[in-house]
């Protein structure tokens, strides 16, 4: 049974997050939890309007749901709320197991909705991997995913997810490196061992020249008909800096396709 978190504002995006979650997991072998969070007052002021927070959590969960049942019936749903960050509430709901993958609209309820305050948030600080949806991102089968090599090591735990999203789609794997001024990494060594952990699903390999790295990739995403763009966060090497810089933002929140985050395993 695959775990999926689904956070919510009950916006159109975030139906548009579930929706791609549901194309792509289905509801046969697949758990999904809503997950809600809303502020707590801490103390009541005159000049702010009297609201039940909790409250209205827990009824644009219901709404949600409802919607999400009517999308795709006899889908496994269940619900929760927190009034922690979103980041710290997924990352608890990760460590108790209730859920082994994100998948987050990239903007929410309004300019400021909850989701899209928080995308940035999750995908840097998020334990488990995030899929990133935007609100552009129209149904359309997954054949191909880019995968985005910075020549860093990759590993089969780090890699997991991206194999069982592949072979469930059927989708080809296109590595891409993207070379720039710095020196180049063995290739032919490199492309080996990406190849054995990666037996089993159909994958190619693609080298393109660029001096900046998120426009080179977005634009070969874009030319090589790719669906599924997906990188690997690591704490302390070039995607950490590029995820911190404007950029970086404009990749995650402005891509007209999904962006899937994998964090480097210890």
């Amino acid at each position: 049974m695959y775990r999926i978190l689904l956070p919510t504002d009950n916006s159109d995006t975030s139906f548009n997050a579930a929706r791609f979650a549901f194309a792509l997991f289905g509801t046969e072998d697949s758990r999904y939890t809503l997950v809600h969070t809303f502020l707590k007052t801490a103390y009541r002021n005159a000049l702010v309007p009297s609201m039940d927070t909790e409250r209205e959590a827990i009824n644009k969960l219901r709404r949600f749901e409802r919607r999400c049942r009517a999308h795709a019936p006899g889908v496994k749903l269940a619900k929760r709320k927190s009034s922690f960050q979103l980041v710290d509430a997924l990352n608890e709901l990760a460590e108790r197991d209730m859920g082994e993958l994100i998948v987050i609209g990239t903007q929410g309820e309004g300019n400021y909705g909850l989701v899209g305050r928080n995308t940035t948030a999750v995908v840097m600080g998020a334990k488990v991997p995030v899929i990133a949806v935007p609100s552009e991102w129209k149904p359309t089968p997954l054949k191909r995913i880019l995968l985005a090599d910075d020549g860093g090591p990759m590993d089969q735990d780090t890699l997991a997810p991206l194999i069982v999203m592949a072979q469930r789609a059927g989708a080809e794997v296109v590595i891409a490196h993207v070379r720039t001024n710095t020196a180049a990494f063995d290739v032919r060594g490199d492309r080996k061992k990406l190849s054995a952990l990666l037996t089993g699903v159909r994958h190619s390999f693609v080298t393109v020249a660029g001096d900046e790295v998120t426009r080179t990739l977005d634009d070969l995403a874009r030319e090589g008909r790719i669906q599924l763009v997906t990188v690997i966060h690591r704490r302390k090497s070039f995607w950490q800096r590029l995820f911190t810089a404007s950029k970086a933002k404009r990749m995650a929140l402005h891509t007209t396709m999904p962006l899937l985050v994998l964090p480097e395993m210890d």
